[in-house]
């Protein structure tokens, strides 16, 4: 836990350390965090899952979750959802992953 406010840049790190329960990259390499809110007392994350049908969504949740908590002060609201509308596609992967993948 952190004793101060994170900012954008302190989730995205904590968000790096989660694996895509699949696939076993960082969530952040791949490119499945579309959006971070961070505002007083409270972190809203938006994922984007891989496909429409993500079986592992539960997990890869909690996992998000459990990352923004812990870097956050006690008390912060957390809120972590997966926008299923948003069509994830292999532009979003970062460069690293995108070279090493092949696309």
């Amino acid at each position: 836990m952190s004793e101060r406010s994170p900012d954008e840049h302190d989730i995205r790190s904590a968000l790096a350390a989660v694996k895509d329960p699949e696939i076993g990259e960082s969530i952040v390499e791949l490119g499945l965090v579309d959006r971070v809110e961070v505002g007083d007392g409270f972190v809203g994350v938006t994922l984007i899952p891989t496909s429409a049908t993500c079986p592992m969504s539960d997990l890869l949740l909690d996992d998000a979750r459990n990352a923004v908590v812990a870097a956050c002060p006690d008390g912060t609201v957390v809120d972590v959802q997966l926008d299923w509308d948003t069509p994830w596609s292999p532009e979003r992967l970062s460069p690293a992953l995108r070279l090493r993948f092949g696309w």
